[in-house]
Parts: C-alpha cells; sequence; structure tokens
C-alpha cells in the first residue's frame, strides 16, 4: 500500500492533536478568546434553556428545504407577494409542521423533560412563518428558483482542522451555491457584528472547501445569508480580508487550546458578554483572575495545588476529545496519498470502511440500508456490531468525501447484507432518505464528543475550591467592586 498501512497510521496519530475546531467555537473566539476558553478547557456551559421550539423548527425548515420551499421558491416583487409566498409555504407545510411538534412533544416526554407549555403550537408556527416570510423578502426577491438543497450538512476540512453543520445549501443551474444559516432561537434581527456573522463566514469556507476542494476559492459562493425573522442579514461580497483572516487566526487560537498550548488571549474592547454581566460572566472574570494569580505565585499553596491538578486533568481531557477526530484524519490522509477511490478500496479491506451500500427503507429514526454487490459470489454478511457509532455517507460527484451529505447513528442491527441504523430522530431520518436515497453510500467509524459534559464537574469542584479556600476579598472586582462568584 505504498509504504502506507492503515494500522500503523492508526498508532503513529496516537501522539498527534486531531482536533477539530468547530464553527460555532470559531465564531465565538471571534467576539472574545476568552469565551472560547470558557468551555475549553475551564468546562464553563451556559444556563439552561429551552431550545425546544428552535429545534423544531429546524426540523421543519429541514424537511421543507428540500420540498415545499423549493416548490413554492419564486422572485416576488412586493409585500403582499412575499406574504402571499410564506403563507403558501406554509399552507404546503402543514403536514411537515404537524408531524414535527409531534415528534418534538413525544421526544420531550420520553426525556423527562417539562411538559411543552400551551403556546408551543403556535410559536412554532410563527417562527417558520416569519423565517419564511424573510426567506421571501431577502432572498427570493434577488435569486431565481435553485435546482436542489441541501440540508443539516456536516463538513469537515481535516488539513483546515474545522468542522461545523450547515442548516441549508441551495445549489444553483449555474453550479454556484447560496448558503442559509436559520436563525431559529428568537425573533430578534440576526447580528451583523456578533456570532451570527463571524457564524456565517466560518461555514462559507466549510461551503467553499465542499464545492471547489479549496475554502479560499469564493467562485462558486453566490451568497451566504442568515435569515431571520421577517429579513436577513447579507455581508457584502466579496468579503473583507480582514474578517477572514480574522476567522482563520481566531481558528489557529481555538485549535492551540484544545492541542494543550497555551496562546495568548486578549480581552476586545467590548465584549457582549462580560461587558453586560451576560450568562457566564462572572465564571470569566474568575478564570481570568485565577490565572494572573497563579502566575505570578499570589495563590495559597494547598489552592494552587488543586488548581495545578485540575488544570493537568482539563488538558488530558481534551487528549481524549482528540481521539473522536481520528478516524476523520486517517481517511483523509490515505485519501491524500492513494486517490479517494484506491484508498477506498484499501480502507474497506482493513475493515475501517464499509462500501456498497443502499438506502432500502425508512422506519420512524431507523434506516434500513443494504450492501449490494456486482457478483453474488462476493457476498459476504455485513460486519459491524450492535451500538457502534457510524457515520452514513452519500458519495457525491466531485465532492471532497468528508464533505458529502452524511448523517451519523448507532447501529441497531445487522442482518446478514442489511444494516440498521437509529438517526437522532424521525426527521433526521426523513431528512437522510430524500438526501441519500440515489447516492452510494459508505460508512465509516465515529464518536460521540462528551468532552463538555466532563469538563463541567471540573469547573464545579474549581470554583468550591476557590470559594472555601480563598479569602472571600481575593477576587474582588474593582470596577464593579463585587465579589465574582
Amino acid at each position: 500500500m505504498s509504504n502506507l498501512i492503515v494500522r500503523d497510521l492508526y498508532k503513529t496519530m496516537t501522539h498527534t492533536k486531531t482536533h477539530l475546531v468547530q464553527s460555532k467555537e470559531i465564531a465565538t473566539t471571534c467576539v472574545c478568546p476568552y469565551l472560547f476558553k470558557m468551555s475549553y478547557p475551564f468546562g464553563v456551559v451556559g444556563g439552561e434553556r429551552d431550545y425546544l421550539v428552535a429545534n423544531t423548527v429546524h426540523d421543519v425548515i429541514s424537511l421543507a428545504s428540500t420540498t415545499t420551499i423549493l416548490d413554492n421558491w419564486q422572485q416576488g416583487k412586493t409585500d403582499t407577494d412575499f406574504e402571499n409566498i410564506a403563507k403558501s409555504i406554509d399552507t404546503d407545510s402543514e403536514g411537515i409542521i404537524e408531524e414535527s411538534i409531534a415528534n418534538a412533544k413525544e421526544k420531550a416526554r420520553m426525556e423527562g423533560k417539562t411538559p411543552v407549555l400551551g403556546t408551543f403550537d403556535y410559536e412554532v408556527q410563527d417562527r417558520f412563518h416569519g423565517l419564511m416570510l424573510g426567506l421571501a423578502k431577502r432572498v427570493m426577491k434577488k435569486y431565481e428558483r435553485p435546482k436542489r438543497a441541501v440540508t443539516e450538512i456536516t463538513i469537515t476540512n481535516v488539513k483546515q482542522v474545522q468542522e461545523g453543520r450547515l442548516d441549508a445549501i441551495f445549489e444553483f443551474e449555474d453550479g454556484k451555491y447560496g448558503m442559509i444559516d436559520w436563525k431559529t432561537n428568537n425573533i430578534n434581527k440576526a447580528s451583523g457584528s456578533g456570532i451570527d456573522r463571524w457564524q456565517l463566514i466560518t461555514n462559507l469556507l466549510l461551503a467553499n472547501y465542499r464545492y471547489t476542494g479549496d475554502e479560499n476559492n469564493w467562485d462558486k459562493c453566490l451568497f451566504g445569508s442568515v435569515v431571520y425573522y421577517e429579513g436577513a442579514y447579507f455581508p457584502r461580497l466579496p468579503l473583507s480580508e480582514d474578517w477572514i483572516d480574522k476567522i482563520k487566526n481566531d481558528r489557529k487560537f481555538a485549535h492551540e487550546i484544545l492541542c494543550g498550548e497555551r496562546p495568548h488571549a486578549q480581552k476586545p474592547a467590548f465584549c457582549p458578554v462580560c461587558d453586560r454581566n451576560g450568562e457566564s460572566s462572572f465564571d470569566c472574570r474568575f478564570y481570568r483572575e485565577d490565572s494572573k494569580r497563579a502566575s505570578q505565585g499570589d495563590l495559597p499553596e494547598n489552592y494552587a495545588n488543586i488548581r495545578r491538578l485540575l488544570v493537568k486533568r482539563r488538558y488530558l481531557v481534551l487528549d481524549e476529545r482528540a481521539e473522536t477526530h481520528k478516524h476523520k484524519f486517517v481517511i483523509d490522509t490515505i485519501i491524500d496519498r492513494l486517490g479517494e477511490t484506491t484508498a477506498l478500496q484499501e480502507l474497506e479491506r482493513t475493515g475501517i470502511v464499509h462500501c456498497g451500500y443502499k438506502i432500502h427503507s425508512v422506519n420512524a429514526n431507523s434506516i434500513t440500508l443494504v450492501k449490494t454487490f456486482d457478483n453474488e459470489d462476493e457476498m459476504t454478511p455485513t460486519l459491524l456490531e450492535p451500538r457502534k457509532i457510524v457515520r452514513i455517507i452519500g458519495i457525491e460527484k466531485d465532492i471532497p468525501l468528508l464533505a458529502c451529505v452524511n448523517e451519523k447513528g448507532f447501529v441497531k442491527e445487522v442482518q446478514d447484507t442489511k444494516l440498521v441504523v437509529d438517526l437522532d430522530g424521525n426527521t433526521i431520518a426523513q431528512c437522510a432518505r430524500i438526501q441519500l436515497f440515489d447516492l452510494p453510500i459508505i460508512i465509516i467509524p465515529d464518536e460521540i464528543n462528551l468532552t463538555r459534559r466532563v469538563l463541567e464537574p471540573m469547573h464545579r469542584f474549581h470554583r468550591l475550591a476557590a470559594d472555601i479556600m480563598l479569602p472571600s476579598d481575593m477576587f474582588l472586582d474593582g470596577n464593579q467592586n463585587e465579589y465574582l462568584s
């Protein structure tokens, strides 16, 4: 295999940092690098929020994008036109909305969450209508009907150590694309200077990679937009080089943090979290002061020892996080060296990937795949075990493998040449059926990233140790004259 053995490659990557930075994490870093450090390595999580409405609207749009939105796409000219287009999409999407609401309520019941409010159905319908109105007024007005929509697609660019899940990409007849981030979490206007903008542009780099193989090639990018309630934000193309450089620099910063390095963090002139006393602001100030005192040697020895152990353990957890992406690095490396066709053949021989599948059927949140063979003499059983985490990838022409349409799930059942995979919800299964149905499918191993869940208890213990072992006035904030706890 050209002096390359797959198993040996896995071994050589044992001590290699195979981290991928998520688009949302890069956008957070662009707003303030300390906000990224709150999650990694400190383990600070946001407060409990109910995203049930937002997630349900996302489910509705995921299915509607490939069907009712495309069917009703029109280049309206007046407010009446836009309202009528949105209402037509609403009407044609009634079945999708009802099913998504029912699925969301059942999932909430099964997970033991607080019963949904009586206004839940209305909020989902109203927010969906508002987003469709924003789409019609700002996007459909400018662009002709796309030929295809791709939704909820995870794109991995190993070479640039970035990964993200894009809400929707609309492909046009001339080979160009437009990308949309749906702002479903509230009805506020999208921010043209905060996380909304940075995440949009960061995801556009991934979309460039999908369609050209190069994140810096903007030839096929027609537009990028954050569609919010009754409106949309469009950054003007070509994008500012300063914006793109900032994203790349902050991606590098986040990656270095994940790899256990200590890049310098500079608080911006204005942070929308700390300077507005927002969520996590007290924790951010605490850790900034805590790190400063530690570097100056001002902490009591007993507390300093505990702190040192916690920091060490946090970075060990980050090392474990790198393991979750190792499969992608191995696959990408082998494809680079051998070419995709030869690489997949070699990977299948070693049992890393499984090729030759097609979708057979979908039942609720389960998708059944069938392994096909050109010659019956070649038929062999499916060699996968239940509960294995896998990624189902539909191979698209002229698209990098890790940027093709895909979905992650758990192997539920193996029956000779049939494979049943559980996906995370009925809507995702339906989207997978639509997007993967006519494509040859390969299956690669995947993992679940539980890093933040593991880091959170360390954060709580760190704060508890500080409260018990440090003088109450040690972290007094002179600007606000309050104890940062």
